[in-house]
């Protein structure tokens, strides 16, 4: 995945934002996860991924959909950046505990 910069952190957060409650760390899994396959996709041919894009959280995000704007202190915003954010630090933690 490409570095992480804030306004991928808010696009991202808003596709989060987007799904039911309950799909929402799911999402954020997969918004992490979809970036990286398109960064991969990038790096090796030198092209987009057709679906992801160019391997930006925000990319990835705009291709999921995004919710509306909301304020950051919105809580359910909050809520939905926080498990972005744990799911950027969690990432193929599994992978390293091997």
């Amino acid at each position: 995945m490409r570095p992480v910069l804030a306004s991928d952190l808010l696009c991202a957060g808003r596709a989060v934002l987007a799904v039911a409650p309950e799909s929402r760390v799911a999402m954020a899994r997969r918004l992490v996860a979809a970036a990286e396959i398109a960064d991969a996709v990038r790096q090796s041919s030198g092209a987009r991924h057709p679906e992801f894009g160019d391997g930006t959280l925000a990319a990835a995000a705009r291709h999921a959909g995004m919710a509306d704007e909301r304020t950051i202190c919105d809580p359910d915003f909050a809520h939905a950046l926080i498990l972005l954010l744990l799911a950027l630090v969690y990432r193929g933690q599994a992978d390293r505990s091997r």
